[in-house]
């Protein structure tokens, strides 16, 4: 019981170790921008290592949660209002088809690579590679399918466009397999037999679960109709005046600028609020039920009246003829409010 135990400890304590160092490591690189060069990342050889050192299938969940981890440090929104943000399914499910792929094949990896010859050096650096290009061919593809017209064109651009940040990534792949995968392997088959890490031949039925996780993850990375391009507010993509709604809210003595993501049902009031929530400063407003509208008195201590001058808003520039509570704002749109003298 006691050696059981032992094993036990032995293969908690890599699944908590690499899971701590895919987010920290990837929090590193990409969340406070300390990569030696662009797309250089870890998650990629911290899962193939935890295929590899790990006995249990539940070895899936490193790069799954490494991943969720990062994520959340970073900022990256894994829902987008009630949504899950399908790139992030995609980004997910690919790092989980490479640990697929890795489990599979597990035991002929090691016999190959743990002989420490010239082969294993030239494996390594075949796995690092062909697991980048994989990865980011399953990626570009989810790109494509959420946020471009599905033609061959689109797709060829996507992938084009795409080959400069794979390049970096597939040395990315390279070094890191190479350089941190290769020892560490070399390392645990010259200690096996105090680690108790060299791989089990798994049974069929024991790899049944993660077949079917990871085909989950892929089905979902689908969601959606694929004859139409999702609206852009179901996927999460930097702030930008295309992919948010842009938010400008002036006096002649100061401005304010926003961009917030468009939520379901999202109208030029309900915009205004959130923003007033996420920079602190002050709206108030009068409900008018004869008029079924919202009228606003004053934004950030403007109030209306003063000097003749009123809030108005514009919707790309267009002054709408109906309240702000009733006109609906989705991203791309240029929300502007304007303390002025109405128009006559």
């Amino acid at each position: 019981m006691k050696m059981k135990n032992q094993g036990n400890l032995y293969q908690l304590l890599p699944l908590i170790g690499l899971i701590i160092i895919g987010t920290i490591g990837r929090y590193v690189l990409y969340g406070m921008g300390v990569q030696p060069f662009p797309n250089f990342e870890i998650i990629m050889v911290v899962t193939f290592l935890a295929i590899m050192l790990i006995r249990s299938p539940l070895a899936l969940i490193v790069p799954l949660a490494s991943m969720v981890g990062s994520d959340l440090l970073i900022g990256n929104p894994i829902f987008v209002g009630d949504q899950m943000n399908r790139i992030v399914l995609f980004t997910y499910s690919g790092f989980a088809l490479i640990a697929l792929l890795t489990l599979l094949n597990k035991n002929r990896l090691w016999n190959t690579l743990s002989q420490g010859r010239l082969k294993s050096i030239g494996l390594m650096a075949g796995l690092g590679v062909g697991s980048v290009l994989l990865y980011d061919i399953w990626t570009n593809m989810g790109w494509w399918y959420l946020m471009y017209p599905h033609d061959a064109s689109s797709l060829l651009l996507v992938y084009t466009a795409g080959l400069p940040f794979m390049l970096y990534h597939l040395i990315s792949g390279l070094v890191t397999f190479c350089a941190i995968g290769l020892p560490i392997i070399l390392y645990i088959a010259k200690k096996n037999d105090h680690l108790q890490l060299q791989p089990i031949q798994l049974r069929i039925i024991h790899k049944i679960p993660a077949v079917l996780l990871v085909l989950g993850l892929i089905a979902l990375s689908f969601t959606g109709t694929a004859a139409t391009i999702p609206q852009k507010s179901e996927v999460w993509v930097e702030k930008s005046d295309q992919t948010s709604i842009r938010i400008i809210i002036t006096t002649d003595s100061w401005t304010i600028t926003d961009n917030l993501v468009a939520k379901p049902g999202d109208t030029a009031y309900s915009v205004l609020q959130r923003s007033a929530q996420e920079n602190s400063f002050s709206i108030d407003a009068t409900y008018y039920a004869q008029f079924d509208s919202t009228l606003i008195n004053s934004i950030n201590n403007a109030v209306g009246g003063t000097d003749g001058n009123y809030w108005q808003y514009y919707v790309n520039g267009r002054l709408p003829e109906v309240g702000a509570d009733k006109y609906p704002v989705t991203n791309g749109d240029v929300l502007t409010w304007s303390f002025e003298v109405p128009p006559t």
